[in-house]
């Protein structure tokens, strides 16, 4: 056994007072981590509601406090994921309440959101977990492989083959887009002339 772990369910201690506590210590937590995978204030807040809605239901499973914190995180990663997926099954441009039309620093945020979908779209559940664990939620791989219950190793070749699979396919959909632009017919060069 390792260490001191917490038995979950303490004496005289109700199984809702637990998960209020928990709620206390970690929502904020759950709270940046879902608006990071999510990019919306709103929507992350009914994610980590979501998340703590759901370990109520489940509370009773878990048999220390360490299992319900790795247990918290997963759900809540593996949530976004899903919200994520729906969201692009149903060809939004982005979570509800994301993709208000915009730029920031000149960069077109709603485009980059949806490219950045695409991408993720096209690895497996495990993979698109790994790649927002490491690259937008800043967490370290031995972090992401407890999570996922993976090894580190795993998490480092996932992230290698998502990065270099996302490489690739970012440079054909970029020549694809400059064979379309070159296929155009030659007007732009007319139109300046008849403004100029």
């Amino acid at each position: 056994m390792r260490g001191k772990t917490k038995k979950i369910k303490k004496n005289g201690t109700s199984e809702r007072e637990q998960v209020a506590e928990l709620y206390r210590l970690y929502a904020p937590v759950i709270h940046r981590r879902c608006l990071r995978i999510l990019g919306d204030r709103e929507a992350g807040g009914d994610a980590t509601h979501e998340v703590f809605l759901r370990l109520l239901d489940n509370v009773s499973k878990l048999e220390t406090r360490d299992s319900a914190i790795r247990w918290i995180f997963r759900v809540s990663v593996n949530h976004c994921l899903h919200v994520r997926r729906n969201a692009a099954r149903r060809s939004e441009s982005s979570v509800t309440g994301l993709g208000d039309p915009g730029t920031a620093g000149g960069i077109d945020v709603v485009a980059h959101r949806q490219l950045a979908q695409k991408v993720l779209s096209r690895f497996d559940d495990k993979t698109q977990a790994v790649a927002l664990g490491v690259l937008v939620g800043g967490m370290e791989h031995d972090e992401v492989a407890e999570l996922l219950g993976i090894s580190s190793n795993t998490v480092s070749r996932r992230l290698q083959r998502f990065v270099a699979n996302s490489r690739k396919y970012l440079k054909r959909t970029d020549e694809h887009f400059e064979e379309q632009v070159e296929d155009q017919p030659d007007s732009e060069p007319e139109l300046l002339r008849k403004s100029g």
